[in-house]
């Protein structure tokens, strides 16, 4: 199915991407506001939108929020907490359903809009900031989600990779930020956060639904048409360039199971021309039970738990994760290494490329048959052009081995980290 996307200007900084489609009886859009990603206001970002759906004005507390999403035929709204390379995203995601499915002369979608608006506008304040309730008990939350994280040592160790691929960017800050900087944040300094992500942030919106882009348009106007004091900023993730030396991690810690990250600099992004043959690369060696990975490192030679290769599309990062048993490590990693070297000796064979091919189209045709998908994907085109989920359906089926090879061939290793445990 083709997607037409059409981009309208709201005000200064506010930029609306409407995607009118009749695929589904729901609706949805995300509210987002943008600046760069860094350890000083990572933090404060995941607060503020969670303080802010805390309560209202009009609907002072979680029940009567519950309330009045229910009285909407049940839509949703959300916080968004998102980075795309060192851009952060903070804002609101919405669900619900079209207004033709309900009944004759009730909407949905205003009063939706309308909702977001009361949050934004007319949050429950004490004095003259955000209520001391609210914020502590976001800030027990934030701590929780971020330990959570850490405690599942998968993305623990690809966390720690990045921290020593990066060091010293913001890309190497963690989404949600560092739990010891949580306990210092005050009613005051957060609403003063806010204060200036309304004032200046720039704001992508992202609709997509039934309704033509105008209409979607003239219902957020009204949300930025005083108080704006937007002034244009760079908002760009350098891509990464890889060291001279390979460098080497380990870190001991209780687990009963080792993690294996190898980290290699690409230098593609998504908006280069070799993007597409990345991908296909990507699903050869690694995506699927038809891999290189799966089928050799871990099935056939059975030195993995699970590997897989992940790619960062705005850092131009590729990071190939593995659980291990403790002493399979010099074994896994040469294995590993091998078939990457096997893709670079163009050892794919035809029924390997094709099912790779097949991968990749079902990977693009799931970001067109999901809502959620479509609207992280085009918030992330606003920063990054990149060709469209069509487009690359159309690149990767016209592709041949030898592109995937030549890709393969530019991949250098950069790091490597091993997290094993205290007997090991």
């Amino acid at each position: 199915m083709s997607f037409m996307i059409t981009t309208r200007t709201i005000a200064p900084g506010v930029t609306l991407h409407a995607l009118k489609s009749e695929k589904f009886k729901s609706a949805c859009f995300s509210l987002n506001f943008l600046h760069p990603h860094r350890r000083e206001t990572a933090v404060l970002d995941a607060l503020v939108p969670s303080v802010l759906l805390r309560g209202s004005e009009q609907y002072p507390h979680i029940r009567s929020i519950s309330s009045r999403l229910d009285e909407l035929y049940g839509a949703s709204v959300g916080t968004l907490v998102r980075c795309k390379g060192e851009v952060k995203f903070t804002g609101f995601y919405a669900d619900f359903i079209e207004d033709e499915f309900v009944p004759e002369g009730e909407a949905v979608f205003a009063p939706v809009v309308a909702f977001l608006e009361e949050i934004l506008y007319h949050p429950l304040l004490e004095g003259d900031c955000f209520c001391a309730d609210f914020v502590e008990g976001e800030k027990q939350n934030l701590i929780n989600a971020i330990e959570a994280g850490l405690n599942n040592k998968r993305s623990y160790a690809v966390k720690q990779m990045l921290d020593r691929m990066c060091q010293g960017s913001a890309f190497a800050v963690p989404r949600l930020g560092y739990a010891e900087d949580v306990p210092g944040v005050s009613p005051e300094q957060l609403w003063e956060h806010y204060q200036k992500l309304l004032r200046s942030d720039r704001v992508e919106i992202f609709y997509s639904g039934r309704l033509e882009a105008d209409t979607v348009a003239a219902a957020f106007a009204p949300l930025f048409r005083e108080g704006r004091d937007y002034r244009p900023q760079s908002l760009t993730t350098p891509i990464y360039c890889p060291v001279e030396e390979l460098r080497s991690f380990t870190e001991t810690l209780d687990v009963n199971q080792g993690k294996l990250v190898l980290g290699l600099g690409t230098g593609i992004t998504a908006d280069c021309a070799d993007y597409p043959a990345l991908l296909l690369f990507q699903a050869v060696f690694s995506s699927g039970t038809t891999s290189k990975l799966f089928q050799n490192v871990r099935e056939k030679r059975s030195l993995c738990y699970y590997v897989s290769a992940s790619f960062d599309k705005y850092k131009g990062i590729m990071l190939i994760s593995s659980g291990i048993a403790f002493d399979k490590f010099e074994a896994a990693k040469a294995a590993i290494l091998e078939e990457l070297e096997a893709c670079r000796r163009g050892e794919i064979s035809p029924a390997e490329l094709e099912t790779a091919k097949r991968q990749c189209l079902s990977s693009m045709q799931g970001i067109q048959d999901s809502p959620p998908q479509l609207d992280d994907f085009y918030c992330g085109k606003a920063i990054l052009p990149c060709l469209t989920p069509e487009e690359l359906i159309r690149a990767i089926g016209s592709l041949e081995k030898e592109a995937v090879v030549q890709v393969a061939r530019t991949l250098q290793l950069d790091s490597i980290y091993f997290l094993k445990g205290e007997e090991a």
